[in-house]
């Protein structure tokens, strides 16, 4: 093996002919910017022919409701009138369901699809309290009903 001792390129190259110098590129000439030309596209493959599924459907408008849909006939119920809703969150009450044999249900704005229900002709539950209304509904020939409040949850 040979050692050649540390000097400049060129003159290593001189003194050893097995020696190449890397020429580095001319810089560019000063003149209008270098403008690069994309290549041309290939020629584009056929396109696929459709799958057999059509498409989806549009979405419709959710049904407005009409006759035909049942109604749930309610009254409000003054829950605020008997205890404090800035701050509680459930109520304990007592519902008297007149006849005996009737039942009440009470809906709470925002859980109207799981309403409290009272069978007579004495129960008690508790409820959701999210406002000073609440709603209530007779059934199974409810003709009245009597509330009392026994207490109060506050978070």
């Amino acid at each position: 093996m040979v050692s050649l001792p540390m000097l400049p390129p060129i003159q290593a190259a001189a003194q050893h002919p097995g020696y190449m110098q890397m020429v580095q590129a001319p810089a560019p000439v000063p003149g209008p910017p270098q403008v690069l030309v994309p290549a041309p596209a290939p020629a584009a493959a056929p396109l696929a022919a459709p799958s057999a599924a059509p498409p989806p459907p549009p979405l419709s408008p959710l049904p407005v409701p009409d006759d035909s849909q049942p109604r749930v006939e309610v009254e409000p119920l003054d829950v605020g009138k008997y205890i404090p809703v800035d701050v509680a969150t459930y109520a304990t009450v007592v519902v008297t369901v007149i006849p005996p044999t009737g039942t009440v249900e009470i809906y709470t704005p925002g859980f109207e699809s799981a309403p409290v229900v009272f069978h007579g002709p004495r129960s008690s539950a508790e409820i959701h309290v999210n406002g000073p209304t609440a709603y209530v509904h007779l059934e199974d020939g409810a003709t009245g009903y009597k509330t009392q409040y026994l207490n109060w949850r506050e978070p």
